[in-house]
């Protein structure tokens, strides 16, 4: 993906939604109660869906920590191999529902989407409405 192509199209109206990218996501819970384990069930399925729902889209696997603290990426063995594959140019964009799925520690947010930039991968955080390909994203992570 050229970010500043995609920076551009999305300055002139076009909706992220209407560009052709390869797409996964990231689902962490935090503990393996049932009640945990049910809601990642649900989120996998959701991302699945609203991924192969888009026809501008195309679906890579996603990436899924099962039963793992967010507060330090050291055991989110998923969350490690995801950045790695970012770094091979197998995707272009990450869902996460929000910023707390993807990390409870602020500057982990910021140092991976930063990371994830510098490959060309942005993430899409749909909760919170934040778009790590757009410029002000790195100021609303950190105020969220």
């Amino acid at each position: 993906m050229d970010l500043c192509k995609i920076r551009n199209e999305i300055s002139k109206g076009q909706s992220i939604y209407n560009i052709p990218l390869r797409v996964t996501f990231y689902a962490r819970v935090s503990t393996d109660k049932d009640v945990q384990l049910n809601s990642l069930d649900n989120q996998i399925l959701y991302f699945e869906n609203f991924i192969n729902d888009n026809r501008n889209w195309i679906y890579v696997k996603g990436y899924i920590d099962e039963g793992i603290s967010g507060t330090s990426v050291k055991n989110r063995t998923n969350f490690l191999k995801m950045i790695n594959d970012a770094e091979e140019g197998r995707f272009d964009l990450i869902l996460t529902k929000e910023i707390s799925r993807f990390s409870r520690n602020t500057v982990d947010s910021i140092k991976y989407t930063q990371e994830l930039l510098e490959n060309d991968v942005g993430v899409l955080f749909l909760s919170d409405n934040i778009n790590t390909i757009l410029p002000d994203s790195e100021l609303r992570l950190t105020i969220m």
